[in-house]
């Protein structure tokens, strides 16, 4: 189990540290864009695609890292309260139907991707094709889904050992 764990740990960390990359690269583009408005009146041309498709990355790329980290919300005043056994419980139930969720938010947002890339869909400004984007964030569903995945292996593993 941890030979198959490690690959995914360390796309996790790779994924981490674009998402970091991204939220740096908004926040510079963002105060350059403003920047340079107050200063020489000159905006950045089609810097709100750059920083929406900067965000967009972050967030999809940030999403398994927020479930190892158990930074996600949850109702942890009652579950806190709860015996250890009810509470492994509702944590593998809370684990397999956030996979069935994201499996089939992965699943559609690769196919609407494709749809993008069918019909030649160009963001506005900088006529960038927008299906890149729709494939980078399933693809940060995609390992947040293997992340769940190996969570709910590693509960039934863990009770059988």
């Amino acid at each position: 189990m941890e030979e198959a764990k490690r690959p995914l740990h360390i796309t996790e960390k790779i994924m981490r540290v674009i998402a970091a990359a991204c939220l740096v690269g908004m926040a510079a583009m963002t105060g350059a864009d403003v920047f340079l408005r107050g200063a020489f009146n000159t905006p950045i041309f089609g810097c709100e695609e750059i920083v929406a498709i900067l965000g967009v990355v972050a967030v999809g790329f940030a999403l398994p890292y927020a479930h190892y980290q158990k930074s996600h919300i949850g109702v942890e005043i009652l579950v806190r309260r709860l015996p250890k056994r009810v509470r492994d419980g509702v944590g593998l139930a809370t684990n397999l139907a956030t996979l069935a969720l994201v499996s089939i938010i992965t699943w559609r947002m690769f196919l609407y991707a494709g749809t993008l890339a069918e019909s030649g869909e160009v963001s506005m400004n900088l006529e960038l094709p927008e299906y890149y984007v729709v494939y980078v964030l399933s693809f940060g569903f995609f390992v947040y889904a293997l992340c769940l995945l190996a969570d709910v292996v590693k509960f039934f593993t863990k009770r059988g050992a």
